[in-house]
C-alpha cells in the first residue's frame, strides 16, 4: 500500500484507539472491541481498513482472531503527527 492509504486510515479516531489498544502487543478482537467501546461490526470494518493499508494483520488461534501492528514505527508517525495538531 501507499503512504497515502496509510494516512487515510489514521483519520478515524476509532482506528487510533485500535492502535492504542495493541501497543502493548498482540491482542483478540475480543480485548479490542470492549476497549474501543464500539459494536463488533463496527471495529471489524475499522480493522478491515487498517489491515488493508498494511498497518496490522492478524492470524488465527483456534477459534479467536488475533490482532498485531505490522510495522512499530508506525507509532513514531502517530506521536509525530500529535506533535503537529
Amino acid at each position: 500500500m501507499s503512504e497515502v492509504d496509510v494516512f487515510k486510515a489514521l483519520v478515524a479516531r476509532t482506528r487510533l484507539k485500535i492502535l492504542e489498544c495493541i501497543k502493548g502487543g498482540e491482542k483478540c478482537i475480543c480485548e479490542i472491541i470492549p476497549y474501543t467501546g464500539k459494536s463488533q461490526p463496527c471495529v471489524s470494518q475499522h480493522l478491515k481498513v487498517l489491515k488493508q493499508a498494511g498497518i496490522i494483520y492478524e492470524r488465527k488461534d483456534g477459534t479467536r482472531v488475533m490482532i498485531k501492528v505490522s510495522d512499530e514505527n508506525i507509532y513514531n508517525i502517530i506521536e509525530q503527527v500529535k506533535k503537529i495538531g
